[in-house]
């Protein structure tokens, strides 16, 4: 007989009560959006198990706006992301890639924290995340917070820096200047309600019409998105043109024969990144107004 029991703390500190149980339990599961976790069960025939409801906690539901970064709680949906004007001001990569997750149904139950804390390799919200130099916030069970980047908390395909006992609270989110821009695009099997087969986020600053700063990433190439040094290299110094587009599309093909160069999807990417690449330099010019 299978036996479930569920857990719906209201404080942070009920929270971390929790923590102290879960820290030697394998069948402690959070719970908020449940999009992934029922797929999970399912697949691993999972029949016995407790519940942490984090949905009761009002703190991980906001998104607040700092003096220097946006701070978002681990239970926002994707539905609230992508609507949030914070999130459109200052970090429009974000918004758009939550706008492409799955359905509207999916979008109002989806939660941010699952997104990231499942580390699938393409997941949307992650490589913009990783473009925007976001950090991962944890709570343990002595309620100590750690603090990291993103990038260095997600290892690879399902597999993060999580303890048995932490949760992820919030993700903090960097922003600069007004000279900041950022975008996200992805190309999958229909153009709607698809799992990424390729995604694109960037992160551009510039001063005096020229690229000072960039940051470029690439999901679903790789068991976590992929950094795109050449990529970003080639744009310092430059003015954001259709000149430097050409020559990105280029070094683009490049970055997808190197991450996968025996896959046989291999010649399908490398003709698509030019498609994402040309979708979020577009963008880029749009949020600027400058051609």
């Amino acid at each position: 007989m299978k036996t479930n029991t569920f857990y719906a703390p209201e404080t942070m500190q009920a929270l971390v009560e929790l923590l102290k149980l879960k820290k030697n339990r394998s069948d402690f599961y959070f719970v908020a959006g449940a999009t992934d976790l029922l797929i999970h069960f399912k697949k691993q025939g999972i029949l016995d198990f407790t519940a942490i409801d984090l949905t009761h906690l009002d703190a991980l539901k906001e998104i607040v706006k700092k003096d220097d970064c946006i701070e978002i709680g681990a239970v926002v949906t994707m539905a609230k992301l992508e609507k949030s004007k914070t999130v459109l001001d200052h970090a429009n990569a974000l918004a758009e890639a939550a706008r492409r997750v799955g359905s509207t149904q999916i979008r109002n139950r989806a939660t941010i924290g699952g997104n990231v804390a499942s580390a699938a390799h393409c997941a949307d919200t992650i490589t913009a995340f990783f473009a925007l130099g976001a950090t991962a916030i944890l709570l343990n069970s002595e309620g100590a917070f750690r603090e990291m980047l993103l990038e260095e908390f997600i290892l690879g395909l399902g597999r993060t820096q999580i303890e048995p006992d932490e949760v992820l609270i919030k993700i903090r989110v960097p922003y600069g200047s007004k000279h900041v821009y950022s975008s996200f695009s992805k190309v999958g099997s229909r153009k709607s309600v698809t799992i990424s087969k390729l995604n694109h986020a960037v992160r551009i600053c510039f001063m005096d019409n020229y690229v000072v700063e960039a940051s470029f990433y690439f999901g679903s190439i790789g068991p976590k998105a992929i950094k795109a040094v050449n990529l970003e290299k080639h744009c310092i110094g430059r003015e954001w043109n259709e000149a430097l587009m050409v020559e990105l599309f280029e070094l683009g093909s490049k970055q997808i024969d190197e991450a996968i160069p025996t896959r046989e999807s291999r010649h399908y990417k490398r003709t698509a990144v030019k498609g994402v690449i040309s979708d979020v330099f577009n963008d880029i010019v749009n949020q600027r107004g400058v051609i």
